[in-house]
């Protein structure tokens, strides 16, 4: 699991070590959000487009990664118990290289973390060592390469999804394909649908999910006195209930953009016994300092961002 994070831009520099739960204020704290998600779900992937000047450091115990992304030039550094490889890329050429422990032309080292491939012959390099240095690279991606989800900023699920949309497992991260998630929840993982319904009812609201109409799945709200479709219901519920579930997707980082929009202290505490019961860890921007009281963990951070 990652514990510990810094990440630039133009200049600036943002640093977290990362608790059960860590609120951001300060300015800076979407691209924070963005930088991190973008490289952790694309370990293994094509460099994503963040800007022409970033980068992005990262921890977990003996295990550290880095990133700098500068106009023409890119370097990786994968560290694994003291033992490092840097790749370096610069696209105007492009050229592909490791720079250490060893200087030779790779065929990628345009994708986070890559890996040792060449097609060269490289008479001062033996077999046995390129493959080293790949156990090495393998074990940082393992390590850090943790499941992510993000939220936000502005949640907004919609009440109907197509049914013959292809079985989903993967939340958008504005929450509009939840009629979907739930659908597959309530036949596949039906412990993780009945948790979502649990903890809805806590609040004093209950929801179904089921053929809406001819070849549209539906989720519907309800109340004691009141039934109504998904988007007719209160911001927070609808806010509610997308953090419920991708948890019950159970990301190792869930990282909330914009976090305290629509949040209750109500919700904040259901939210919360919510959060406990899990392995993932929460990382939330916040414009509102009061939600920090709203939720009680023991293991909290506040951390003032300046990006």
């Amino acid at each position: 699991m990652v514990e510990y994070v810094e990440v630039g831009t133009a200049g600036k520099r943002a640093s977290v070590r990362l608790a059960e739960a860590t609120l951001l204020v300060g300015t800076g704290k979407s691209l924070f959000l963005e930088i991190l998600h973008q490289v952790i779900s694309n370990i293994g992937k094509r460099l994503p487009r963040l800007g022409k000047d970033w980068s992005l450091y990262m921890q977990s115990g003996d295990v550290s990664y880095s990133i700098v992304v500068s106009k023409g030039r890119v370097r990786q550094s994968i560290s694994v118990k003291g033992e490092e490889v840097v790749f370096e890329y610069i696209p105007s050429k492009p050229a592909h290289r490791v720079i250490k422990p060893i200087d030779i032309a790779v065929t990628s080292a345009d994708v986070i973390m890559p890996e040792v491939k060449t097609e060269e012959h490289v008479s001062v390099v033996a077999e046995e060592d390129i493959e080293r240095l790949n156990r090495l690279i393998a074990v940082a991606r393992k390590r850090l390469g943790v499941k992510t989800q993000i939220l936000g900023p502005y949640v907004n699920p919609r009440s109907l999804i197509d049914a013959n949309t292809r079985q989903l497992t993967s939340l958008d991260r504005h929450g509009r394909n939840l009629p979907g998630i739930l659908s597959y929840l309530s036949l596949h993982k039906p412990t993780a649908y009945d948790s979502i319904r649990a903890a809805l009812r806590k609040l004093g609201f209950s929801v179904s999910v089921g053929l809406a109409k001819p070849g549209k799945i539906g989720v519907l709200i309800s109340t004691r006195d009141l039934k109504m479709p998904l988007f007719k219901a209160p911001c927070s519920i609808k806010s509610f209930l997308v953090i419920a579930t991708a948890l019950e997707l159970k990301p190792d980082l869930l990282l909330v953009d914009n976090f305290d929009y629509c949040l209750t202290r109500k919700t904040a505490e259901v939210l919360t016994t919510l959060l406990r019961q899990k392995h993932t860890k929460l990382i939330a921007e916040i414009h509102n300092e009061e939600v920090i009281d709203w939720l009680d963990f023991s293991n909290k951070s506040i951390v003032e961002i300046k990006l």
